[in-house]
């Protein structure tokens, strides 16, 4: 937390009020490529699965912090006949790396993105099977493109990794014959729209 707060106090000193921007990302994507030590019986995690949410961005010359909120119900739920609702959600503060604006301004801005967070599953299951009502610290990685229409809208395209870190389960937390330790990690792509203050 404290190697967190300080690089958000360095990143915007080095960010002068004149050159910084917010940006604010509403999204609609997917999630992909998941796996699990949870419960995962209709091997639903590995699937294509919706996800939304967003994100705000304060964007300097070439660096930035955001704050990102995925959200995607039904990830460990397919044919719904032991699990019967589920969702993930995800919450991180990143620190991202663009090209310099003055590069970019006519054209796409490329960047990259890192940080970390926390990630909560949830699932309930048929006769009490299948629960899962866990919250684990997560890291994320990975970029995407900007590239404005107008002034103020445009269009975001941004792929993004996301790990937890294991965490042994407490007794009776959850059912089932799974392992002792819990990790969850999957990729995101969505496609936000864009809108510049």
């Amino acid at each position: 937390m404290r190697v967190g707060f300080g690089l958000l106090v360095l990143i915007l000193a080095l960010s002068s009020p004149a050159s910084a921007e917010w940006q604010v990302k509403p999204f609609l994507g997917v999630t992909f490529g998941g796996e699990t030590t949870f419960y995962d019986n209709e091997q639903a995690v590995g699937s294509a699965n919706i996800v939304f949410g967003g994100s705000g961005l304060l964007l300097g010359e070439v660096f930035g912090v955001e704050g990102d909120f995925g959200y995607a119900p039904g990830f460990f739920t397919k044919e719904r006949v032991l699990v019967l609702a589920s969702r993930v959600a995800t919450l991180t503060g990143n620190v991202v790396v663009a090209l310099p604006r003055h590069l970019s301004e006519y054209s796409l801005r490329p960047y990259f993105v890192g940080g970390a967070g926390f990630v909560h599953a949830g699932a309930e299951g048929s006769f009490g099977v299948a629960e899962v009502n866990r919250t684990l610290p997560v890291m994320d990685l990975g970029g995407g493109v900007t590239g404005f229409l107008s002034k103020r809208i445009g269009v975001n395209w941004d792929v993004r990794y996301f790990r937890s870190s294991s965490k042994p389960d407490r007794q009776g937390e959850l059912q089932g014959p799974i392992p002792e330790d819990r990790r969850l990690s999957f990729w995101r792509f969505h496609t936000a729209m864009a809108i510049r203050f």
